[in-house]
């Protein structure tokens, strides 16, 4: 990861960034936080992320595990960063998976693989509990949430890093790409009570976050205190 100056950071503070970068290589947002774009969906494409350490050796993967992304990953390692960790914010992210976990934690320099507990991951490899008491989240500064998820566990990622970053998983889906707005959605769940349960997650979220960095959509950047309560009170309300 190259490092840019301050006015390159301020242009990359915008969707058209993320659109124009190209797939499969990492696009630096803010200080130590990338993105990395993944295989196209429906709506856009599938987003990993990176935190980079203040010590600049340590690297944090947030759903980082497709074909697309292997190159990038493999690079770090070869440029003499440790992957500390790769979380899977939910078990739909392993779905597109280039390979199983022990291929995925062996290309990223033996890097723990972490996920909720409750996942639907079906895989021999012996994921470490991310809601747990973990080494990791101490050392990049994070707090994890539970929320109830499809098909098993899912997370939201907080760090408190750059005035505070929220890592939705699929847990808010951003506009698309091809799209002028930016607003923020509850995925469709599989259950009215699943429903109702990640939306009350949601109205209970009480941290200040001034980015969002959701698994498919466009990201927010740089949000006022009133602009985090309008996202919290839409991903809150449930629709009679």
């Amino acid at each position: 990861m190259k490092t840019v100056d301050k006015m390159e950071i301020l242009h990359s503070q915008t969707a058209e960034f993320i659109l124009q970068g190209e797939t499969g290589k990492f696009l630096k947002l803010i200080p130590d936080t990338f993105i990395i774009k993944g295989s196209e969906q429906e709506n856009g494409f599938n987003q990993g992320y990176a935190i980079r350490h203040i010590n600049r050796k340590d690297i944090l993967l947030i759903d980082v595990v497709e074909k697309e992304t292997l190159k990038a990953v493999k690079q770090l390692v070869t440029d003499g960063y440790t992957i500390k960790g790769i979380i899977l914010s939910n078990s739909s992210v392993y779905k597109n998976a280039y390979a199983d976990l022990k291929t995925i934690s062996e290309d990223a320099g033996g890097a723990p693989i972490f996920a909720h507990p409750r996942n639907s991951i079906k895989d021999d490899y012996n994921l470490k509990d991310i809601t747990g008491k973990q080494e990791v989240t101490k050392h990049f500064g994070l707090k994890i949430y539970d929320l109830p998820g499809n098909g098993g566990g899912s997370i939201l990622i907080y760090s408190d890093i750059n005035d505070g970053m929220l890592f939705t998983g699929e847990d808010a889906i951003g506009s698309s790409y091809s799209t002028e707005e930016n607003n923020f959605s509850r995925p469709t769940m599989d259950s009215k009570n699943s429903e109702f349960g990640l939306a009350e997650s949601w109205g209970a979220f009480e941290e200040s976050f001034s980015y969002l960095f959701p698994l498919h959509g466009k990201p927010a950047f740089n949000l006022e205190d009133g602009e985090q309560t309008d996202i919290l009170n839409k991903l809150s309300r449930i629709q009679s």
